[in-house]
């Protein structure tokens, strides 16, 4: 009989099943704490594609929304969440937050009356065809950011308001989070680290206090903001996760198997020499955690998840490294580069996974003319697939650790690897 499959690789964690991040998480409610009294903190959350970024931000909109109480304390934070893609422009951000609000407000029709009129320069704006940043890369017409920041700081004070004869809205607000997905996407156009900066610097003009905003992407998004502002960086603490512990990743094994035992009728088990090779196999990454976990469980046909089960999932065909690397890393490895000495570079570079590494080294193992290295080693760098040391001619890594993972995984003949995972595995069940 089929089984309803707990894991998720696709999408964020449901709150409920939130495993890890406590230090990440103590920060968060730290700042919520802070935003509700009047000091609103701003920050970045950053890290590798797969880690988890999406979920701590769901799990920090169920917080601040006060569906999960704090410290026998809720929040209740009217939260806005969005994303960016590279065509977003900063008339387009401004009506996502807007639209947001009007999701979450527009609940009646004198609060529709507010809005409106409180925001009828979007509509003027959009009438006449106008975009806040010109694609020329002038920058944008500061009296219109401001009339941005006069709507909002208006709009926060009457859903924080505690004024008598101030209620408009059916519900009396902490504060206002705006939360945004994918923000190292952004374009030069959008100049994103500039639009914050003069945005938070006018609604703290304003006497505004209650607006929180979170900008999370790749570890890239602290470039983005460098280069559109260099001191928008001082405006967000930063945030930057970490792979999960081997104990964190075995809980969240438990915790899904727990799952599917009150889904399913039959009820599943896993060894402890399965949960140790989902352990080698994840190396601590959210999503690589689920799509294994996913694929271990399709894989299983007794009711019992082993070392058979979770290296079928992994390793054959449409399997969980086949399905990871069609995500994040084939375009890279295949598509942005045509040249089999570019992926051996790529190759040899995975050995250090996203440690740095010098040319010296690389060539030491490289096959082929010291100028066919050169080449490759500035092609990757144009295409911001391998990084260079700042200050340090000749030093080089890969972007990101999970991309060296894939690259060893999914290059590597499968009997050598299932051999290198086992004594992964049992270093870990040892330890």
């Amino acid at each position: 009989m089929p089984k309803i499959n707990p894991f998720n690789p696709n999408y964020p964690v449901n709150p409920g099943m939130f495993v890890g991040r406590l230090n990440e998480i103590l920060r968060l409610e730290s700042y919520l704490f802070q935003t509700r009294s009047g000091q609103p903190s701003n920050f970045l959350i950053t890290g590798e594609r797969g880690i988890g970024k999406s979920s701590i931000m769901n799990y920090l909109g169920f917080v601040a929304r006060g569906e999960i109480p704090v410290n026998e304390n809720e929040f209740n934070f009217l939260v806005i969440d969005t994303d960016i893609d590279q065509n977003t422009t900063q008339l387009g951000l401004v009506k996502k937050i807007e639209l947001g609000l009007e999701k979450e407000l527009g609940n009646s029709e004198k609060a529709r009356k507010f809005l409106s009129d409180t925001w009828s320069f979007l509509q003027r704006l959009e009438v006449s065809g106008f975009r806040i940043s010109p694609a020329d890369g002038s920058k944008p017409d500061e009296t219109l950011l401001e009339r941005f920041a006069y709507s909002l700081a208006e709009t926060v004070e009457r859903v924080c308001s505690q004024i008598q004869g101030m209620e408009l809205f059916n519900a009396h607000y902490n504060g206002v989070l705006i939360l945004i997905d994918e923000a190292d996407n952004a374009s030069r156009a959008l100049d994103l680290g500039s639009f914050f900066k003069l945005l938070l610097e006018r609604l703290q003009r304003r006497g505004c206090d209650r607006v929180m905003v979170g900008l999370v992407g790749l570890s890239e998004l602290r470039n983005v903001l460098r280069e559109s502002h260099p001191s928008s960086l001082r405006l967000f603490e930063h945030l930057e996760l970490g792979r999960l512990t081997n104990d964190e990743v075995i809980q969240v094994i438990d915790r899904y198997i727990e799952k599917a035992n009150e889904d399913n009728e039959e009820q599943t088990q896993i060894n402890d020499e399965a949960r140790y090779f989902l352990v080698a196999f994840s190396e601590g990454y959210h999503h690589f955690i689920q799509q294994f976990g996913y694929s271990a469980f399709a894989a299983d046909q007794d009711d019992l998840i082993d070392r058979d089960d979770v290296v079928q999932g992994a390793l054959g065909v449409g399997g969980a490294l086949e399905l990871i690397g069609d995500r994040y890393y084939r375009d890279n490895f295949y598509n942005k580069i045509q040249k089999d000495s570019y992926r051996q570079v790529l190759r040899i570079m995975a050995d250090n996974l996203d440690d740095w590494v010098s040319k010296k080294n690389i060539r030491a193992k490289f096959k082929g003319k010291d100028s066919t290295l050169s080449n490759a080693i500035k092609a990757l760098r144009d295409r911001y697939i391998i990084l260079s040391k700042e200050g340090t001619r000749g030093i080089y890594r890969l972007q990101h650790k999970g991309f060296a993972l894939w690259i060893k995984f999914y290059t590597t003949d499968p009997s050598v690897l299932e051999t290198s995972i086992e004594k992964n595995s049992t270093a870990e069940s040892v330890a």
